[in-house]
């Protein structure tokens, strides 16, 4: 068995149907609803800090290290497990995974001066269904909806972790910030500074009205201090994370009114993960037992403490909505596609569509109760328990349903497994970006998300340094930026050159020039940063014939000077090794995933109640991922057939509308699963308009998957068995290597499964 820790926590939108404009005679709307297709705009709800791309690279590091050895994990006694990612090393780095402790989350509500709590209407459940509605959100209702003993925030991670994991919530009462809805969520001030300014004016209330009811800075200052118990990013570098860093372990701020994801006005806030002031690293922060940690955020009010890392959700969010925007806050991406598309990852997965889900009918409302990760997060976390079949071995296991444990540390028993990892041979990607206009060689940014990547060199004394450099780029714009920045402080503080680079540079190589002068003619040092956003990444950069001063190098003769902190010296063409295995994991209707069987949905009247939806179930049984490394995200418009980790879907041919159109992949996945049972004919349901003038008309027509029986046997020896070009972004191309996964028995929702790797 392959897990991380052996032990357990110690007591532990308005929407309108999406559809292909018809003839005149007869139509149906074309607007999507986020709620129905996640990712319908490039609105990103994980929008990473300054550190979450070194991060990620640190979380891999581990994974692989612990996958040849897992004895290097160490076990914290307050906490925590850590990985020396540089053993032996004079100066060591450490990754910590979330296993064996309970983390603190703070959260504020926050009213805006025109959108007060308590305002949202009561829906009319004969027209909408969907929406989510209390009487009451004020402070118990968010009280029992994190902290309480049925379905909880608390409950969901212990249960999702097999008890190796758990939250606590500090909930405070509602403040007032200064602003309008529209001040911090219109869509052209959001992400520009809206949201972070946003976060800054719900604690500095939040401080004020501390003060006004007659508690000292002093009190504040150490109820705060009990909220900072964590070293998120081991600031220090000494392998301790139960220590104060001078940031709010975790935060949540709770805005009035709806979220725009759920289809409320542009001018709300749409639910998302981010860090305050990101690009204020290594400029400003707390100072911890008297040094400062640069890491940029927002100060809370004249108190020592700050925020970073933080996330937002609407009043009536669900408990979906605050899950997954705390999956992105422990490191999860998103699952479902970010640039727009649609992928087959839908409600299998908390960080795609399943956060969307909940119990159907008796809540008459959607994203109620999210149901399961899949197993490629839970490994992520350290939470998953699994075995491995390498190439050239075969095994028959015993899968129990995803959300139970069933290594009992009190037997040597093992009574099953939650997924099994299938290893494929590794492939080599190669990618050709550019050709150097000068040798053979450029300086490369790198390309990933979270990126804060850094060239840096010391530049002698002088009254003026002039720098050029030939670049070409391809940069997300109006997301991602080539900073040029100079220090003359030793890096402790930065000040930035000329205007940022984004865009393209049409696939030529142009002239980039700066110039500084640093106070007094002092020695300074210069740097190009490279820094990404999540969910959408390009090419990057690359640099030659760089000129800084009386310097020139075109990185033909190493480092030559540079500090590189993730650029490298690149050809213009990369190859990668990268890795690739099948996940199989057992999906029964098992605590929070029985909200697979009454949870998922479709909305069926676009013209007569738009929120109306039906209710389906996904079938349950042995459900097949394909991870690959080769891919950064799971955006199949972009790479129909492959991403990161996608589901096999087992009856991959489409069914459709009379019209032609189809269901979103939000529903075609719902019989993805292999087994011995039956599928029952599904019908899902739309409205059109048919005739003209005084005789249109709406009409409800359906689309219907035939019933069926499940395939027993996943088997990938063609790699387009599992993929349809009449719907490429759903499911996966496979590998094509002849593995076959064959459920042999269902013992009452255990499975017995037969892997066969050649």
């Amino acid at each position: 068995m392959k897990k991380l820790v052996p032990g357990v926590l110690a007591g532990t939108a308005t929407l309108a149907l999406g559809l292909t404009a018809l003839s005149p005679a007869v139509a149906s709307p074309t607007n999507d609803s986020p709620r129905d297709s996640a990712g319908s705009t490039h609105r990103p709800d994980n929008r990473p800090g300054p550190l979450t791309g070194r991060q990620e690279q640190r979380r891999d590091k581990a994974l692989a290290l612990l996958d040849r050895n897992p004895d290097r994990l160490v076990t914290r006694e307050r906490g925590g497990a850590t990985v020396n990612l540089k053993p032996g090393s004079d100066t060591p780095t450490f990754y910590e995974f979330p296993v064996g402790k309970q983390d603190k989350i703070w959260t504020v509500l926050s009213d805006f001066s025109d959108v007060q709590h308590g305002q949202i209407s009561e829906p009319d459940r004969a027209v909408d269904n969907s929406t989510y509605w209390e009487p009451d959100f004020e402070v118990p209702h968010y009280e029992e909806l994190f902290n309480g003993s049925g379905e909880s925030m608390k409950t969901y991670y212990e249960k999702l972790s097999s008890g190796r994991y758990s939250v606590t919530n500090t909930v405070e009462d509602w403040v007032s910030v200064p602003g309008t809805q529209a001040t911090y969520g219109a869509n052209a001030v959001e992400d520009a500074g809206g949201s972070w300014a946003f976060i800054a004016d719900t604690v500095n209330a939040w401080y004020d009205a501390q003060i006004a009811a007659g508690k000292s800075p002093a009190e504040v200052n150490t109820y705060l201090a009990s909220l900072d118990t964590w070293d998120r990013y081991d600031w220090d570098n000494d392998g301790n994370f139960t220590e104060a860093d001078g940031y709010i372990d975790h935060f949540q701020a709770v805005h009035a009114g709806e979220g725009e994801e759920a289809g409320a006005s542009p001018d709300a806030i749409w639910s998302h993960r981010w860090y305050v002031n990101g690009d204020d690293y290594g400029t400003t922060g707390p100072t911890v037992g008297g040094t400062q940690n640069k890491l940029g955020g927002t100060r809370i009010g004249s108190s020592n403490l700050w925020i970073g890392d933080y996330t937002v959700e609407p009043e009536n969010g669900g408990l979906g909505v605050f899950a997954h925007e705390f999956g992105h806050d422990l490191g999860l991406p998103d699952y479902y596609d970010t640039a727009g598309g649609d992928n087959g990852t839908a409600f299998w997965t908390l960080m795609s569509s399943g956060s969307w889900l909940g119990h159907g009918p008796a809540d008459n409302a959607i994203g109620t109760t999210p149901g399961l990760m899949g197993p490629e997060e839970k490994l992520e976390l350290g939470w998953l328990d699994y075995s491995v079949v390498n190439p050239g071995q075969s095994a028959t296991t015993t899968l129990g349903p995803s959300q139970n444990t069933y290594d009992d540390p009190k037997t040597k028993t093992n009574e099953g497994d939650q997924a099994i990892k299938v290893n494929l041979p590794d492939k080599q990607v190669s990618t050709a970006y550019t050709t150097p206009p000068e040798g053979t060689k450029a300086w490369w940014s790198g390309r990933g998300d979270g990126l804060n990547n850094t060239l840096t060199r010391s530049v002698p004394a002088a009254a003026k340094v002039d720098v050029t450099t030939s670049a070409w780029y391809a940069i997300e714009a109006g997301y991602d930026y080539l900073y040029a920045e100079y220090s003359t402080d030793g890096g402790q503080s930065w000040t930035k050159v000329g205007s940022p680079v984004d865009g393209s540079s049409g696939g030529r190589w142009k002239t980039l020039r700066y110039s500084y002068s640093p106070a007094g003619g002092a020695a300074s040092l210069f740097r190009f940063r490279y820094q990404t956003d999540g969910g959408v990444n390009e090419a990057g950069a690359f640099l030659d014939k760089i000129t800084v001063g009386g310097f020139t190098d075109g990185a033909e003769n190493g480092a030559n000077g540079w500090t590189a902190s993730g650029w490298k010296i690149s050809t213009g063409t990369e190859s990668d090794i990268t890795q690739r295995y099948y996940l199989i994991e057992n999906r029964q209707y098992v605590g929070f995933d029985q909200t697979l069987a009454e949870g998922p949905y479709n909305f069926t009247s676009a013209y007569t109640a738009p929120n109306k939806v039906e209710f389906f179930p996904y079938r349950a049984g042995m459900l097949v991922w394909l991870v690959d490394d080769a891919y950064a995200d799971n955006n199949t418009s972009a790479h129909p057939g492959g991403g990161a980790a996608l589901p096999v879907d087992s009856f991959a041919t489409p069914f459709a509308y009379p019209d032609g159109t189809r269901p979103s992949n939000r529903r075609q996945g719902f019989d993805a699963t292999f087994g011995l049972g039956s599928n029952p004919e599904l019908c899902l349901h739309k409205e059109v308009l048919v005739g003209n003038g005084k005789n249109q008309a709406v009409q409800s027509v359906a689309a219907c998957a035939p019933a069926r029986a499940q395939q027993p046997t996943f088997d990938d020896s063609d790699p387009l068995r599992y993929w349809s070009s009449a719907n490429p972004q759903n499911s996966v191309k496979v590998a094509g290597r002849g593995v076959t996964a064959t459920v042999t028995a269902d013992n009452g929702g255990f499975l017995g499964v037969r892997v066969v790797n050649p």
